[in-house]
C-alpha cells in the first residue's frame, strides 16, 4: 500500500511538472506571474484552529500579506457567511491590505464563485498562490479546482490552518496525491525575491518578520556601527 502511494504520488508531481514545461510556467514562484489568493481568513473559524497556535497563524497570514504587498503581487480577500457564522476577515488582515476589497460569497469552494474566478483572471497572471482556513477545504478546494482550470496552484501551508491532525494530514495528503505543491509564507516570499540586491529586500525581510532575521540584521548593525 505505501508503494502505490508513493507511485500514485511520482505520477502526480510527475505530470504536474509536464504540465508545468506546456504551459512554460516556472518551477518557482515568479513575482511576475504569481497572485495570492486569501480564502476565509475570519475571526470565527480562526478560533477553531488547532495545529497552529492562532497568534502564529495570524503573524503568517498578515506576513504574506505584507510580502505580497511589497513585491507588488495581485492579492485577492474573499471571505463566507461574514455576516453569519464565520465572522468578519480577521482585522490585522484588513489593516494590511486596506484598499483590497474583500469578495463576499456564499460557496463553500471559493473557485465556485464567479467573482472570485473573475478577479484571478483579471491579472492575467497562472501562478497562484492560496491560502485559506481551513486547510483542507477553503486553501485546498480552489487551489484544486484552479489546477483543473489550467492554473500553476500552490498551497501556503503555515498561513493556513485546520481543526485537527487527522483534517491535517488528510489535506495534505490529497494535495500531494494531485501533484499542487505546497509552500510556507517565507519561501514563496524570497522566492519571489530572487535576488538579496534587489531595493526591494530590506523592505521584504521586514514583511516576513522571521525573528532570527531581525536578531541577525541588529547584530549586523551593531557591528557596522562598532567598525565606524
Amino acid at each position: 500500500m505505501a508503494l502505490l502511494l508513493l507511485l500514485t504520488n511520482y505520477d502526480a508531481v510527475a505530470q504536474n511538472l509536464k504540465n508545468n514545461q506546456e504551459l512554460k510556467i516556472s518551477a518557482l514562484l515568479s513575482r511576475e506571474n504569481t497572485v495570492l489568493l486569501l480564502v476565509d481568513h475570519q475571526v470565527g473559524l480562526l478560533s477553531g484552529v488547532r495545529d497552529y497556535n492562532t497568534a502564529e497563524l495570524t503573524h503568517n497570514i498578515v506576513a504574506l500579506a505584507k510580502a505580497a504587498k511589497v513585491l507588488g503581487i495581485p492579492v485577492i480577500i474573499t471571505a463566507v457567511d461574514s455576516n453569519g457564522l464565520w465572522g468578519p476577515t480577521l482585522p490585522e488582515l484588513v489593516a494590511t491590505l486596506p484598499n483590497v476589497s474583500i469578495i463576499k460569497r456564499t460557496s463553500i469552494n471559493a473557485w465556485d464563485d464567479a467573482n472570485v474566478v473573475k478577479a484571478v483572471k483579471a491579472t492575467g497572471r497562472k501562478q497562484l498562490l492560496v491560502a485559506g482556513i481551513s486547510l483542507e477545504v477553503c486553501a485546498s478546494m480552489p487551489a484544486i479546482s484552479a489546477k483543473e482550470a489550467g492554473y500553476d496552484s500552490r498551497v501556503v501551508i503555515d498561513a493556513s490552518g485546520t481543526f485537527n491532525e487527522s483534517k491535517r494530514i488528510a489535506g495534505m495528503q490529497r494535495l500531494n496525491t494531485l501533484g499542487i505543491q505546497v509552500t510556507d509564507y517565507a519561501t514563496a516570499a524570497v522566492e519571489m525575491l530572487k535576488d538579496n540586491a534587489d531595493p526591494l529586500s530590506g523592505a521584504l525581510y521586514n514583511a516576513i518578520d522571521l525573528s532570527f532575521s531581525n536578531i541577525v540584521y541588529e547584530l549586523s548593525e551593531a557591528t557596522k556601527k562598532s567598525i565606524k
